[in-house]
Order: C-alpha cells, then sequence, then structure tokens
C-alpha cells in the first residue's frame, strides 16, 4: 500500500488514469478562474473524446474574452482578443492553431458532435496563455488566466543560509515568496517526500515574505542532497525553487562501487572533459567514445536528481562518440555516472563509469533557468517509410515551443503544446511521416519566449520494406498509461510474421501470439500488456515460420501508479458530548474518494469525492460529524482510488482513530 510516485512534484496529468471510453457519459466540468462556465442545455456539452477533453468552441472562447467569427466555406473559426492584440485561427477537422500566424498543432483534432464543434480545451485555453489543468475526482478542467495565475501563491527564491553543513547537524534556508504566500513547504527529492511545513514570515519592503526554514537534513548515506521548496497553499501554481546541500561526514554510496577507469571498459574506450574544473552554475562538457554495440548512454550527475540520456552520437570507424553536457550546481568534488544501453540488451546497464570533476565559485541565481534539452526518446527506435515517427522531448521549464528540422532545416515538425510537466520538466511529443528510408540525423530546436534557442540532434532509422519478419510500427490504443495497469498496443508487422513477443527493459515476456488478423499488406496483432515501468523502453520481437527474427523497441510514455495511502490524519482525540468532530486526512493524489465509518461499519459522514486542499504530491479531505454517543468511540477512515464501489478493482487504504467523548 506504500508504492512511492517515481518523480517529485509531478503535475497531474492533464487526462488522469480513469476508464474513457470513446465518448465517455459522465460529465465534465470547466471552470475559469475558479468559476464555473455554463453551457446552455440545447448546446453541445464537454466531454472526453479520446482521452482529451473537449468542449464547445463558442461558449468557451466567449468566456474567455474572445470574439468568434466563422468561416463556412473554410470551415474556419477566427478568435479575436479584446484588445485585438492575439488573433486565433482553427480549420475544422485538424489538429492545428495558429496563434498569430504561427501554427501549433495537437494530439487530437477538433470533432463535429450533434452538428456542434468541439476541440480540445488545451488547444484554445494555452493559446490564450492560460494554464489548464485536469481535476479527476470531480472531472473538471481548471484553467486559470495568466493575470489570475499571477495572483497565486508563488516562490520567488530559495537559497541556504550555509551549502555545506556536517552529518546532524541543522541546515536553514532563507526562501522568499510572493505576497499571497502564507505557508512553504519543504521536500526532500530524493525521497519524494515532504520533510516539513513553515507558517512564519517577516513583510519585506517590495510587498514579498521571507520564510526561515531550519530543518536536520536527512540521514541517508547521501552527500549532496536536493530540496524543493513549494507553496502549501493548496494552490494550482506550483512554482517552486531547488536548493542543493552538501552534507560532510557522509558518504556517497556509489563511491564504495565501481569508480576505477576500467569500469565498463568493454563498451567505453575514451572519456575526455573539455575542463575538469567547473565554475559553479557552469557546464561540463564531455565527449564519451565507445564501440558501436553502444545505442544509447545514461549521464547521472552527482549533483542533481535529473539524469541526461544521449541517443546521438558520430560514427568513427567500428566506434561511436556521444557528446553532451550537464550543468554544474554545486562547488567541490563531484561525480557524473556513465551508463550504457548495449545495442543487445534490455536496459542501462547496472555497472558504471565515475568520472570526477571540481566545481568552484558561485551560481548566478539571475540563471537558474536556461534554455536546455535533456532528454530526446524517439517513440520507437526505428521507424518505416511512410508511417508516423514521433519524439518525446524533455526540455527545461522555460522553453515555450519546440521543432524538428531535417536535414536540409526544414521544418518538419512543431508544437508548443506540452504533453505534461513533470519535476521541473517540460514534455513535448511531436510527429512527422518519414517520406525516405535510412538513418536520417534531425535537429531539436527549443525557443524560450523571447525566441532565445538551444538544440540538440538525434539520428532516426527509416526502414524501407523488407524480406522476412518485420514490425512495421506498433501503437498504443489509450494515451493514460499507468504503471501496475494493463495497456492495450497494435502491432502491425510483414505479412512473413508467424509469432510477436513482446518483453520489458527485464527481458520478461509480456505477450507471446502466433497469427492474428491480416489484411494484403500486413498482419495485426492486438496485445494487452501489464505495465510495469513507465517511461523507458519495451521490446517487440517478430518472428518468421523459419525462426527468423526481428527486434523493435518502442517507448512507453506514462504515470507511475501509486496505490492508495493515507499518510496523516489530524483529529482532536477528546472532545465533549454534543461537540462535532474535526478530521482532516491526508493522503497520496491516487486517492479519489474518502469517507468514515463507525464501529458499527455504518457511514457517519458523506462521501468525499474531492478534496478539500491539493498540491501536486499530497491531497487534504476535512470532515466534521457529530459522535452519537459519549465515551470511547473508534472510527474507520476509508480511503479509494475508484470514483464508484467496485468489488473486485477497488484498492483502498484504511486508518483507524479513537475518540474519548466526554
Amino acid at each position: 500500500m506504500k508504492n512511492k510516485i517515481i518523480v517529485f512534484l509531478s503535475v497531474v496529468l492533464f487526462v488522469m488514469s480513469f476508464g474513457i471510453c470513446a465518448y465517455a457519459d459522465d460529465p465534465v466540468y470547466v471552470t475559469l478562474n475558479g468559476k464555473p462556465v455554463q453551457y446552455a442545455a440545447s448546446d453541445a456539452q464537454p466531454m472526453i473524446y479520446n482521452s482529451r477533453a473537449m468542449v464547445p468552441i463558442r461558449a468557451t472562447a466567449e468566456a474567455l474574452g474572445l470574439t468568434v467569427s466563422w468561416d463556412k466555406d473554410t470551415e474556419t473559426a477566427v478568435f479575436t482578443s479584446s484588445d485585438g492584440k492575439r488573433v486565433i485561427k482553427h480549420e475544422m477537422r485538424s489538429n492545428l492553431i495558429y496563434v498569430n500566424g504561427t501554427p501549433s498543432s495537437f494530439d487530437t483534432p477538433s470533432i463535429v458532435v450533434s452538428d456542434r464543434i468541439l476541440m480540445p480545451i488545451r488547444m484554445l485555453a494555452e493559446a490564450m496563455g492560460a494554464q489548464v489543468d485536469w481535476n479527476n475526482p470531480s472531472r473538471t478542467v481548471i484553467i486559470n488566466s495568466a493575470s489570475a495565475a499571477s495572483e497565486q501563491p508563488k516562490i520567488n527564491s530559495a537559497q541556504a543560509v550555509s551549502a555545506t553543513v556536517e552529518n546532524g547537524d541543522e541546515a536553514s534556508i532563507v526562501c522568499v515568496a510572493n505576497s499571497s504566500t502564507t505557508t512553504v513547504k519543504l521536500n526532500y527529492a530524493s525521497a519524494g517526500k515532504d520533510v516539513g511545513e513553515f507558517t512564519e514570515f517577516v513583510e519585506n519592503a517590495d510587498g514579498t515574505r521571507t520564510f526561515t526554514i531550519d530543518f536536520t537534513p536527512a540521514d541517508d548515506n547521501t552527500a549532496n542532497k536536493i530540496y524543493y521548496v513549494y507553496p502549501g497553499d493548496g494552490s494550482k501554481y506550483y512554482d517552486f525553487a531547488s536548493v542543493l546541500l552538501t552534507v560532510e561526514g557522509e558518504s556517497d554510496s556509489k563511491k564504495n562501487d565501481k569508480t576505477d577507469d576500467g569500469a565498463l571498459s568493454e563498451y567505453i574506450k575514451e572519456v575526455k572533459l573539455e575542463d575538469t574544473e567547473i565554475e559553479e552554475g557552469e557546464y561540463v562538457k564531455f565527449s564519451i567514445r565507445t564501440t558501436d554495440e553502444v545505442k544509447r548512454l545514461k549521464i547521472e550527475p552527482s549533483y542533481s536528481a535529473s539524469s541526461l540520456s544521449i541517443s546521438t552520437y558520430d560514427e568513427d570507424g567500428d566506434e561511436r562518440i556521444f557528446e553532451g553536457k550537464s550543468k554544474v550546481t554545486t562547488t567541490g568534488k563531484c561525480y557524473l555516472y556513465i551508463y550504457v544501453y548495449p545495442e543487445d540488451g534490455n536496459n542501462f546497464t547496472k555497472d558504471y563509469r565515475t568520472i570526477t570533476i571540481e566545481g568552484y565559485g558561485d551560481e548566478d541565481e539571475e540563471d537558474e533557468k536556461e534554455l536546455e534539452i535533456f532528454d530526446i526518446y524517439p517513440a520507437s527506435s526505428e521507424t518505416t517509410r511512410g508511417e508516423e515517427t514521433q519524439l518525446y522531448i524533455y526540455t527545461s521549464t522555460d522553453i515555450n515551443y519546440v521543432e524538428v528540422l531535417d536535414e536540409d532545416d526544414d521544418v518538419v515538425a512543431k508544437t508548443g503544446f506540452k504533453q505534461d510537466t513533470v519535476a521541473g520538466q517540460n514534455i513535448y511529443l511531436l510527429s512527422w511521416n518519414e517520406r525516405k528510408a535510412g538513418t536520417i540525423k534531425y535537429k531539436v530546436v527549443a525557443y524560450n519566449k523571447a525566441e532565445e534557442t538551444t538544440s540538440e540532434s538525434i539520428r532516426i532509422t527509416c526502414r524501407d520494406e523488407l524480406s522476412g519478419p518485420f514490425v512495421i510500427d506498433i501503437q498504443p490504443e489509450r494515451d493514460d498509461i499507468e504503471s501496475g495497469r494493463e495497456s492495450r498496443f497494435t502491432v502491425r508487422c510483414s505479412n512473413d510474421t508467424t509469432s510477436v513477443v513482446i518483453k520489458n527493459n527485464n527481458n520478461k515476456t509480456l505477450y507471446s501470439e502466433s497469427d492474428e488478423k491480416s489484411s494484403s499488406s500486413y498482419k495485426r496483432y492486438s496485445a494487452s500488456i501489464l505495465i510495469g515501468d513507465v517511461n523507458t523502453y519495451y521490446t517487440v520481437y517478430a518472428y518468421d515460420k523459419d525462426g527468423d527474427s526481428y527486434k523493435r523497441d518502442f517507448y512507453i510514455y506514462g504515470v507511475s501508479y501509486d496505490e492508495p495511502e493515507i499518510t496523516n490524519v489530524n483529529y482532536d482525540s477528546a472532545i465533549y458530548e454534543g461537540d462535532s468532530l474535526d478530521v482532516d486526512v491526508y493522503t497520496n493524489t491516487s486517492v479519489t474518494r474518502v469517507w468514515i465509518e463507525d464501529e458499527d461499519e455504518d457511514t457517519v459522514t458523506n462521501v468525499i469525492k474531492k478534496p478539500t486542499k491539493e498540491t501536486s504530491n499530497e491531497y487534504v479531505w476535512s470532515f466534521s460529524f457529530k459522535p452519537d454517543d459519549d465515551g470511547n468511540r473508534s472510527y474507520t477512515i476509508y480511503a479509494s482510488n475508484e470514483d464508484e464501489v467496485s468489488s473486485d478493482e477497488e484498492d483502498y487504504d484504511t486508518k483507524t482513530i479513537k475518540v474519548k467523548v466526554r
């Protein structure tokens, strides 16, 4: 019952994990700056379609302050802001939207239902600069305009009084927040849990507030610890700051393992650093020469919770050269751990090469947010000519949009719509159809609002028709994939294929099937597999009747499943007869409803399906009820991860409280 979310402050996915048919019957609600958006009963209503919230465009646009015009000949809607500075155009049934002439793509096109046009709410709202969120328990789309966002609690900065402390000593962090912030929380990123809440602050002359956070760093044998400071006011806007502490007197557990230059010598031939002494806030640049058996590297800095994945390389005979950089965020001795993903493997190696660098000086706080592309993951290790190519791109949060350029510097894909924002990273999904076969080098360019850019390259292998068994493509049938649950995939293979096998990154077989449905040009397999790890690669194998095989890796993007858990309960253990008992129940974010029962298993409260307060990693549910009699009373709190009672599938956590009624 205590599985933990893998990453800290993972922003709630726009569509959480809940059962959706093509047209879900359950109602969908929309709020704008905290107020409900009304849709006439005679009009089309918001709905879930293709795992996306779709809304009638006219009523929603007008609620956002836009005027709407319609060109019936071209089936184009034009939305104009009240000041005339923003003009948005969208052609019906397309997944493109133009903001002041700049195109962006979305993964779901607009649709027509009962002669009414519906489009993805995210497409329209974010084109206006608004922020969109989804509350799964209440099935509500939450829109906040840019002006509303500016009034939300926000962390301006956070800095340790001393960047280095002795093991067991108290540390202090000074945090500056805006005037809307009344509470700040401290989270230990490595453990993914809150360690304290702080409400005392000093008012500053400029209207900001200064919080002083005193705490003892975790004693977990980790020298470099990252803490996050974020608003604790139940706000949807989690502008947080990170603080790095170096705890002396401890040893990084990895230093006792393989740190010699010979580690992974069968794969890594040479590692070169541009410089081994790097100013804090600057980048250490490296070049890693490997054998041609290596298809990807992972660089894990000792000073950061985020790793860097590198899949781009240059060929040099039978060797490959990977290049990259990592921003040094600490002073003193620190390390880069290099992991290898072999061509014939299913995951990164457990062994690693350790590189030592020295950080010095002070990081310029003004440069905390910089243009950066952290990772690029192709949805498939190879593509087929004429089929869709997809890239998941992980960037820093200051990125406004990204595009992909081919070898002729022509733009083949572009989007400003985020798939998600998790752990301080924007995640974009871009797609296009490959027109030629071969190994093609693409450049991914990321832009911030000032049109400053950063870029990374990636090679995509596109195959033409082949003889023998061959995987044409593999596609998930839903995009709300969650670990611990089954998901269905459609695998298309060449007609020479007689069976298909799917394995996870631990080489465990999840699916194996002989001939299924076929057409004149391909065979189709419908594979239902139990998802373990997400945001990693799985492998599909195609076999023919002679036992010859072909394999292709495919990337599964999703959210890590967290079983419902009651993390804390606040209540008075003794009250007077006739008084109400107030109970605050704290849970993780997988909980969708909470209720309280007495010793006779009778429900003494309403079943609450919407938390009273919520953060990105915690929900608070508040109850108030009067016990029937005096004496010692026992009550059981239930927290479920299902919207409705389902004895076969429902998971829930319980906690018993004892109260004395005088």
